[in-house]
């Protein structure tokens, strides 16, 4: 019989269909098999990146990140040793200002030799005067114990209190104003830190003449000097002795029961 137009079935054709292999139930054709390699090849080469690459990656970074510490620790080191020698120099130069501060002031050795230093300036102002009546003259030169010892009054400043100590002495010299002016002035040129107060000076009128001429004028062979008598304190400053705390004593241990 003949069908026109219509599908006839062919007996046995289905056996020539090429037969593929199943993963799991699924047929490995030429599309699946060429997707699966697709999908290994990405896993080989995640693998390989993982395990090489990354790995190379990572271990490139921490060594990057450890030398930059490295580095980092060297910089802090020279800045350190900077911050060193910094300090020297300024400790240093503390020192020397200590060290000139202190020069100012009095010490023991500059007392003991304070009144041979005084009694010069006054013999100073005499050279060349032969007549013993017109000399200058230290006439007194004791140490007020009573005035001297640590600062604690606020004199020179709250903040020496406790720091200074300074000998006082009372002091007299008589001669001319000239002669009294000069010795002053002498005296403030010593090294040591002198502090004078209480300034007095008197004038001896017995020297206070006016020699005439016999018309009644002042006579041209010059005046006598006119002697006064200058007392005044002299405080001389120098640091106290700090003394140190006495260290903690232990307590007595309590007795045993």
């Amino acid at each position: 019989m003949t069908v026109g137009g219509d599908f006839i079935p062919v007996e046995g054709r289905e056996d020539d269909a090429p037969a593929y292999p199943k993963l799991f139930g699924i047929s490995i054709t030429p599309t699946v098999g060429a997707i699966l390699l697709v999908l290994l090849g990405a896993v080989v080469a995640w693998a390989l990146w993982s395990q090489l690459v990354q790995g190379t990656l990572d271990t490139n970074n921490t060594l990057k990140a450890d030398i930059a510490d490295k580095e980092q620790q060297l910089q802090n080191q020279a800045d350190t040793q900077k911050q060193i020698a910094d300090a020297k120099v300024r400790l240093q130069e503390a020192k020397q200002l200590q060290a000139d501060v202190q020069s100012l002031f009095a010490s023991e050795d500059s007392l003991n030799t304070l009144l041979l230093d005084i009694n010069e300036r006054v013999q100073s102002v005499n050279a060349g005067i032969t007549d013993p009546t017109k000399r200058a003259r230290l006439s007194q030169f004791d140490l007020n114990a009573e005035e001297s010892g640590p600062v604690n009054d606020s004199s020179l400043g709250g903040e020496v209190n406790g720091k200074l100590e300074r000998r006082v002495y009372d002091v007299e010299i008589k001669g001319t104003f000239p002669q009294t002016q000069s010795i002053i002035r002498n005296i403030e040129r010593l090294q040591p830190l002198l502090v004078v107060s209480d300034f007095k000076s008197d004038l001896d009128r017995s020297t206070q003449k006016i020699l005439l001429d016999e018309k009644g004028r002042l006579a041209p062979a010059g005046q006598p000097d006119t002697q006064i008598t200058t007392s005044f304190k002299l405080a001389a400053l120098m640091p106290l002795e700090q003394t140190p705390a006495p260290a903690p004593t232990a307590s007595p241990a309590a007795p045993t029961q």
